[in-house]
């Protein structure tokens, strides 16, 4: 689930003009990185060449995630929505049953060894202590009851400035549990980006509805749309992993265009077959 719901963090940041519209991203190396089209009430979001495509479509609701890798799609609306937080909760409680039946065995192993402890004598008991770090002194209580906590995802106004092609943002930072994990540079001030305003209406449309669906979506996903409401994306920077390799990459403004566009853009492509979640939990592709 989380590639899914990055691609949705990363292209539904809150955008307010009849024209079609196309906002174009570079990455770091000034190739082309995410791009948003508008035509009518559809959305076409690409994170990156050879990455996640998304088609929103006003009318049904509904977002079609594209996988040019496996000719398959999935189309995320308010059923599906559902069915990933039925997922993402009862994952969450066979993890918590699990680490219960794990922290029951550590009780009792320490109840064991405590129970030996008390014939040995003092000189016996000391050395023991100091082999164990003193972690399991006679008497001490049983370690804390482990949690299988959901991921708090949290975003944080930075106070800093940036211009990025000639227009001002603000940073912001998200963090989960505490650790940084992508910081972004948003703007407010849609008009100056030159989106003719009956596109920017369709991807306000879009953003308010799936924060809707993120809201169906578990724990995970409700903390991944508090990001949608911090407004326009000009930059971002997360990190990513490179075969073994952490490193950081950076999706970067560059402009926006209102020439015509493809209907075909927003059709699901011939030859794709449609999957599902279960299907693509099954084979590895969260």
């Amino acid at each position: 689930m989380s590639r899914i719901t990055l691609l949705l963090a990363t292209s539904l940041c809150a955008l307010p003009a009849l024209a079609d519209t196309h906002v174009s991203y570079v990455d770091d190396g000034g190739q082309p990185g995410t791009q948003i089209y508008v035509k009518g009430n559809k959305v076409r979001m690409e994170s990156g060449a050879g990455r996640g495509i998304a088609i929103y479509d006003v009318a049904s609701n509904s977002m079609t995630v594209l996988m040019p890798d496996q000719n398959k799609y999935l189309v995320l609306d308010e059923k599906t929505a559902d069915q990933m937080g039925a997922q993402a909760s009862a994952a969450q409680q066979q993890m918590q049953a699990a680490m219960s039946a794990h922290q029951a065995e550590m009780d009792q192993a320490q109840q064991k060894m405590q129970a030996a402890m008390a014939q040995m004598t003092p000189e016996q008991k000391a050395q023991m202590q100091q082999m164990m770090g003193n972690q399991a002194a006679p008497g001490a209580a049983g370690m804390p009851m482990m949690q299988a906590a959901s991921p708090k995802l949290e975003m944080q106004e930075l106070g800093t400035t940036e211009t990025v092609a000639g227009h001002s943002c603000r940073d912001v930072q998200m963090t989960m549990d505490g650790r940084p994990m992508s910081t972004l540079c948003v703007t407010d001030s849609l008009a100056s980006l030159g989106i003719p305003s009956a596109d920017a209406k369709t991807l306000q449309r879009m953003r308010d509805n799936m924060l809707k669906l993120m809201t169906h979506m578990g724990p995970m996903a409700q903390g991944m749309s508090s990001m949608l409401s911090k407004g326009f994306t000009l930059k971002s920077t997360h990190q990513t992993m490179q075969g073994y390799k952490r490193v950081s990459v950076t999706d970067t403004f560059k402009s926006v265009s209102t020439v015509g566009l493809s209907g075909s853009l927003f059709e699901i492509p011939a030859g794709y077959t449609q999957t599902t979640m279960a299907e693509l939990m099954q084979q590895g592709h969260p």
